[in-house]
């Protein structure tokens, strides 16, 4: 998997590549640790290149979520595929996540 991260003004831009997997998931999960270690306050996961999500990788983002809240701080996922939305609205968690359709919209959305 590859993984950039950009900055948006004071927004951190996390775009993963590729399915988000058990077998995938160690450069993500370290990636997402390093920016809760630095305190990274405003992140925005992109999906936009992610085809397919699956039940390792919801738990990845459901355990960021939570580290974030702790400390209150935000996180934000946009740019989902019709597949990866249904995922979230099956499993209830387009709920627990603010999604937008697209990286303009999460990041404005800190504003």
């Amino acid at each position: 998997m590859q993984i950039t991260v950009s900055n948006e003004g004071a927004v951190t831009v996390v775009k993963p590549v590729g399915p988000i997997t058990a077998g995938e998931l160690e450069e993500l999960d370290k990636k997402l640790d390093s920016l809760n270690r630095n305190w990274t306050k405003r992140v925005v996961i992109n999906m936009s290149e992610v085809a397919f999500i699956d039940s390792a990788g919801l738990e990845l983002f459901i355990r960021y979520q939570k580290q974030l809240d702790e400390r209150g701080l935000k996180l934000k996922l946009c740019g989902m595929n019709e597949i990866t939305q249904k995922i979230f609205d099956i499993t209830q968690l387009s709920r627990f996540f603010e999604i937008f359709a697209d990286t303009t919209g999460a990041v404005r959305s800190f504003l």
